[in-house]
């Protein structure tokens, strides 16, 4: 058989939630499947080799594994740069993911949201202010619903949330609209340089008709030709969507738009991730009042500077959505101005490669207390002015209770990933509330 008569042949790379998604969607399209998952010591049970209904290998493949094979479609947590990866290509298979699949299928139009932080918040936003303006919309991706299982769903628009990983294995998704948020260093285990993961993220404009753009950050500007930019910026602006600091407004065309203090969103980073979520929505509508009328009674995301609890006094704020040194000086910055007393940040984890003493100016400037834990948080311990290292995150709410005073706060912003203590930053969030449930038990 010739390499152009040969059948399609997809091998699906990992079992978890977008693996599963690519298994049901490569099954109703009646593709010719296998599956790899990575880990050797994986026991695949009946009841998911019955979902799959395919040929599952796990740990080291056999010689001629890719013979045949056309498409390799990776799940976002495996490395692009794996022995394995590497000679598929070499056999002339083409590397993918999920949303390079769900691109050559979808019909309705897409935004696309990526970035360091803020991805989660701005994409349930620009969908909240869609859905109220009376559009059919769905948020996906690395949201939470797959990117595949969104094509069931009769949507007028698609709200996707974009990883670095997602986007490496990406190249035909053609955007009405796009955004950059900001880049910071994370992921730097996986993409080992700044400039590698910021050309990941810079993907997400290749076939974007709208780039929405932050003004004062190069980092969010297109690389590549984009036919029209919507500016965002937290100073003051005569076009597009600007900052008024003295009233602590959202302006729209250089006039007043919104007040943060009628939203339910904290911090100046959550004053410019509802710009980008209105300049996106206005790609689809101008009535830029009712879309900001929308913002109001949307809920902030959990996990994402939210207050869990008052305990004699003293404020507990739940961050673990702060996976990077970036979020973390985010939350920091912008819980300056509200902040009475005391700040006691709870830190650490594991870093993913990232240099945790860049944090230094932030903890000097806003923090007061550092109590650190977990595979790198000694580095946080060790630069704070007072510092301390636990061994837990309990240990960590017992310590910041003793130290604090009624009027303190106690920020939970860990600056690093959870997965060297928790299962994933839920994990540790309820963890977090769980031991500041027991202070006053």
């Amino acid at each position: 058989m010739t390499e152009t008569a040969r059948l399609p042949q997809y091998v699906i790379a990992g079992l978890g939630q977008t693996g599963l998604s690519c298994v049901r969607y490569l099954l109703q399209q009646s593709v010719a499947f296998k599956v790899w998952d990575t880990r050797a010591d994986y026991t695949v049970g009946e009841e998911l080799a019955a979902r799959v209904n395919a040929d599952i290998t796990c740990g080291e493949l056999p010689q001629n594994y890719w013979q045949g094979v056309t498409h390799l479609v990776l799940s976002p947590g495996i490395a692009t740069d794996l022995p394995e990866v590497a000679r598929a290509r070499q056999a002339g298979v083409s590397v993918i993911g999920d949303i390079e699949l769900f691109a050559l299928a979808v019909k309705q139009p897409v935004i696309g949201i990526t970035g360091s932080n803020g991805k989660t918040t701005v994409t349930l936003l620009t969908t909240h202010i869609l859905q109220q303006l009376g559009f059919n919309a769905v948020a996906a991706g690395n949201v939470g619903l797959p990117a595949l299982d969104s094509l069931q769903q009769a949507a007028d628009v698609t709200v996707l949330e974009l990883s670095s990983f997602q986007l490496e294995t990406t190249r035909s998704l053609a955007l009405w609209a796009g955004t950059i948020l900001n880049i910071s260093a994370d992921h730097l285990d996986r993409h080992h340089t700044l400039a590698a993961y910021s050309e990941a993220k810079q993907r997400i404009f290749d076939h974007c008709q709208v780039a929405v753009v932050n003004r004062e950050d190069s980092n969010t500007m297109p690389m590549t030709a984009v036919e029209t930019k919507i500016a965002t910026g937290l100073n003051p602006a005569s076009e597009d969507f600007g900052w008024d600091a003295a009233g602590q407004t959202i302006t729209y065309n250089g006039k007043p738009l919104l007040a943060l203090a009628d939203t339910a969103l904290v911090g100046l980073h959550n004053a410019l991730n509802i710009q980008s979520a209105l300049a996106l929505v206005s790609v689809f509508s101008q009535d830029m009042t009712a879309a900001a009328q929308a913002v109001k009674s949307f809920k902030s995301a959990p996990h994402r500077c939210t207050k869990i609890a008052d305990v004699a006094g003293v404020s507990f704020i739940d961050d673990s959505k702060a996976t990077n040194i970036g979020a973390t000086e985010a939350a920091l910055q912008g819980l300056a101005g509200s902040v009475t007393g005391k700040l006691l940040l709870i830190a650490g984890g594991d870093a993913k490669g990232a240099d945790l003493s860049e944090l230094a100016p932030a903890l000097t400037e806003h923090v007061d207390v550092v109590i650190a834990l977990g595979k790198d948080g000694q580095v946080l311990s060790d630069i704070a002015e007072q510092g301390y290292y636990v061994e837990s995150l309990e240990r960590a709410v017992q310590q910041a209770f003793l130290l604090a005073k009624p009027g303190d706060t106690v920020l939970l912003s860990p600056a690093c990933a959870s997965l060297d203590m928790f299962n994933n930053y839920q994990h540790r969030a309820e963890v977090f509330q769980q031991a500041v449930k027991e202070l006053s038990a």
